[in-house]
């Protein structure tokens, strides 16, 4: 009870109901969707700069990082492991934009159709491709990994891997694994326009 303004009474009330006219309710449902809508993206903003600097900073930091945690992944592989060093060195170097060390060069697969014949091996040093970049790393890992032209992991990796490159400031190596393993759909050329000459993407 409280009294009015004269102090002669004692009121109360009870049962009060608010009724707000029906564009003033669906504006508050508005915003009280946009509020869930920013806290779950905060959320997945907050998980994804997590995953990253995890793979970036800890797990990707340098090939024995890599080994490490795919030995704790797979601890009763170990000879697949083994099997996979060169994989993860190529991995490991694409995500630092950093040429993989010589003495893990030997380690890593070549499609038959790139390996060296007897005749390249005679030739003189000046035969030599260029240094293979970033890029050319991480497509010999997928290619060592069984994610041939067209497998959407392919994308889904890249995606992943210039994120992480981004976060060291390597934004053009990033931009160039999404050029080469994710282009826009927009540069995808036709299939009647495919010219047999052009080299795929």
């Amino acid at each position: 009870m409280r009294p009015d303004r004269t102090g002669h009474l004692q009121v109360m009330a009870e049962g009060v109901t608010l009724t707000l006219r029906e564009h003033d309710q669906e504006r508050l449902n508005k915003l009280a969707e946009v509020r869930k809508d920013k806290a779950v993206w905060e959320h997945q903003r907050k998980y994804e700069q997590s995953k990253r600097e995890y793979l970036g900073e800890d797990v990707l930091k340098d090939t024995g990082s890599a080994v490490v945690w795919w030995l704790a992944k797979n601890d009763d592989h170990v000879e697949k492991t083994v099997a996979d060093l060169g994989l993860l060195a190529q991995l490991t170097s694409a995500a630092n934009d950093t040429d993989v060390p010589p003495r893990l060069r030997d380690l890593i697969p070549q499609p038959q159709s790139e390996r060296p014949d007897l005749k390249a091996m005679d030739a003189p040093p000046a035969s030599f491709e260029r240094e293979p970049t970033a890029a050319d790393h991480f497509e010999a890992f997928l290619a060592g990994m069984g994610f041939t032209d067209g497998d959407v992991r392919r994308g889904m990796l890249a995606k992943q891997i210039a994120e992480i490159i981004k976060t060291q400031d390597r934004n053009e190596t990033a931009e160039e694994l999404l050029r080469r393993f994710d282009p826009p759909a927009s540069y995808a050329p036709d299939d009647d326009a495919t010219d047999d000459t052009a080299p795929g993407l």
